[in-house]
This record gives C-alpha cells, structure tokens and sequence, in this order.
C-alpha cells in the first residue's frame, strides 16, 4: 500500500517498456500505411489519365474524329511535328505536344504530372508546359478508329523492338515494353483510344490483339540533356567562342 505523501509515476523499466511497445506498433503501421499512401497515388495517376482521356475526346469531336497527332498544326493539331521528327531520324523531346494541343478542351495541364513522379512538376500554363511537366508517353499513332490504340501511359518504360529508344518505345507483338521501377513499382496504367483507363499490374506492357495498330510508337517524355558547355580550346582569349576557319 503505497504510504501518505508518497507521488505515484512511471519507473524507468515501465518507461521503457510504453516506448519500446510504441515503437514496435511504429515499426508495424508505417510500412502498411505506405502501401495505402502509394496505392492512392497510383489511383489519383490513374483518375489523371482518364481525365486526359476526356480532353482527347473533346478534341477529336471538333476535328473529324481525329487525335492532334493526326491533326495539322494550322487546325491546332502537332501533325507536322511529329513528322518532323521521323524524317529527320532524331531523337523525339516532343512528346509533350500533342498533350499541348488539349488547351481548349481542358481546365488544366496539372493531371499531367503524376503525384508518384518527382522528377515531374506540374506546369502552371499550357503556353510553357513541356516534358519536364509530363509524366505520360503518347501513343504517337494511336487510332479512334482503333479503340484499342495505346494512347497514352505513364513514362516509366522501356522497350526490346528494333528502332527503340529513350525518346521512342516502339511496341509489337513480338517485342513488348516493360515497366520500370521508377513511379509505380515495375507496373503502371494505361490510356487507351476508346477512352478508358487501366492499371496493369504486370511488369510487361503489351501490345493489345485486337483493334490496335500492328506496331505502336510511343513517345517518352525525356528530357533533353544540357548541351555541354564549351571546352577552353574552343575559346579565345576573351571566352568567348572561337569563329571557325573554313
């Protein structure tokens, strides 16, 4: 019985006891309530790309059932530029043009940045957005017509078909994409022709059997490297570039 006057409280052992079992209960929570947390990232990318899907659609109502990329760019589609590319054979950093073009169709270019994806910003305005701001490829030939058309998917893959590249994942039957680990974890959604949106839970992304092209160009959002500044032979004395001689 504890005597008159004497204060009541915690012993160390006791102490450490409720921190040890507080830590333990910690250790348990964090990692599921990770999984929740990413789980409703990839849900908000998904609810993105479904959005984007509505933008497309506007779009190709006013444009006879076309997509930008199958639009001239005097009737505000990004048709020329895109064969731009292909002729010249470069590396494509455009990636964010056709996504550009959907400026009258939607409120916003934030839902194209996905919440899992920091190496990605939201732009403030479609007149600046550009692949820093994207973290979707496009379906550079995707066909309404087609409605199992890849049109649109996050970023994170890379691809096997002769013709890939860093800018360019080119999908066929025989040589399918795979996810990387970046953004969702060796998975990723996808935005088809028809509108709607799905997850894939596989590593691969395949081309579909039905109702899409037999070879599908898809279009990363890469971001250009820096061209490399100058070496100090190429200067003269006043650093500045030396003229050539010819």
């Amino acid at each position: 019985m504890q005597s008159r006057g004497q204060k009541s409280g915690f012993t160390l052992i006791e102490m450490l006891a409720v921190i040890t079992i507080v830590g333990l209960l910690a250790a348990l929570l964090l990692p599921a309530l990770g999984r929740t947390q990413a789980k409703a990232r990839r849900v908000q990318c998904l609810t993105n790309l479904r959005q984007t899907g509505i933008g497309f659609h506007s779009f190709l109502h006013d444009h006879s059932d076309n997509f930008p990329m199958q639009v001239s760019t005097n009737s505000g589609g990004t048709e020329e530029i895109l064969l731009a590319g292909y002729r010249t054979g470069i590396e494509f950093y455009i990636s964010y043009a056709p996504f550009q073009a959907l400026s009258n169709d939607l409120a916003s270019p934030w839902i194209f940045a996905c919440p899992t994806d920091p190496s990605r910003t939201p732009a403030n305005d479609f007149e600046t957005l550009n692949n820093r701001n994207v973290s979707y490829f496009i379906g550079a030939n995707a066909d309404y017509e087609l409605p199992n058309s890849i049109l649109a998917g996050d970023r994170n893959i890379i691809g096997a078909a002769p013709g890939s590249s860093r800018t360019l994942v080119r999908l066929n039957e025989s040589a399918p994409a795979v996810w990387t680990r970046e953004m969702h974890g060796w998975k990723g959604n996808e935005l088809f022709a028809d509108g709607h949106a799905e997850r894939v839970n596989g590593r691969a992304l395949t081309l579909p059997r039905r109702n899409a092209p037999a070879v599908m160009d898809l279009l990363v959002p890469t971001v250009k490297p820096a061209s490399p500044a100058p070496s100090a032979l190429a200067l003269d004395s006043g650093g500045y570039p030396k003229a050539r001689k010819w």
